[in-house]
């Protein structure tokens, strides 16, 4: 789930319907649930990015250094490698490779899908709380307090 279609879920679920306080209360579970395995899922799929862009990080650094053979190449789909680099010139080149910072700004994407997935966890913890404040506040208004 892309975080536009989060925000449009998140932007329904989290209405709180103040003629019926009792039924928001008794959602918060269920919501709790259904964000939680989206934090999970989105957690573990941000996990396996991060590991194969080392694995990506160690294929260019063989690639720009000139260390891949015609195989390998094949299975990345790379062309050889014409340029003689020095080594210390590696990192400057593979932080300059297009794949190698698209692969980098989806990593940074699916971080901040996972970070505004925690911020709707934290909003539904602390639920129970606004709704209490919800429920004293109509009292105070009826009187009953």
């Amino acid at each position: 789930m892309d975080i536009e279609e989060l925000n449009k879920e998140w932007a329904k679920d989290s209405k709180i319907d103040e003629t019926n306080l009792i039924r928001e209360s008794s959602k918060i579970p269920e919501l709790h649930n259904k964000y939680y395995l989206l934090y999970v899922r989105q957690s573990l799929r941000t996990e396996k990015l991060r590991g194969d862009f080392k694995i990506l990080k160690k294929a260019k650094m063989e690639y720009y250094k000139g260390e891949m053979d015609e195989s390998e190449l094949k299975e990345w789909g790379w062309k050889p490698n014409p340029l003689k680099i020095l080594k210390n010139e590696v990192d400057k080149y593979i932080e300059g490779d297009k794949e190698y910072i698209n692969f980098g700004l989806k990593i940074a994407y699916n971080e901040a899908s996972t970070k505004y997935l925690e911020d709707i966890i934290r909003q539904l913890n602390s639920r129970n709380f606004i709704l209490k404040n919800m429920i004293e506040w109509a009292k105070f208004q009826s009187g009953s307090v």
